[in-house]
């Protein structure tokens, strides 16, 4: 058995965790999706909106000046609302995360 790693650079929060048949089920809404990463069996659950695969070796930059104030809300909100979807209504705040996995 061998050990796979990867990394997520995203924009979101970590919610509770929550069973991958229940958020795929759950109408999270546009542009929102989620992640199930962590350290080996112990994976932790992400609301994402912005997610890219981060290789090892590779990088991402984020200029703030990239986006746009009404961007950054609409994510937020949407973020917010998907969270309120699946009875999670408070203990996050949105913003870039670094989310490693291995599998």
């Amino acid at each position: 058995m061998g050990m796979y790693h990867s990394t997520y650079f995203a924009y979101g929060f970590q919610i509770p965790d929550t069973d991958s048949g229940v958020l795929e089920d759950t109408d999270l809404g546009e542009g929102v999706g989620f992640l199930q990463a962590g350290n080996y069996d112990r994976d932790r659950t992400f609301l994402v909106t912005e997610c890219a695969e981060v290789r090892l070796g590779d990088h991402r930059k984020v200029k703030p000046e990239s986006f746009q104030a009404a961007a950054i809300e609409k994510w937020n909100a949407a973020l917010t609302e998907a969270a309120a979807r699946l009875g999670v209504f408070t203990g996050f705040e949105p913003g870039w995360i670094v989310v490693p996995d291995m599998s």
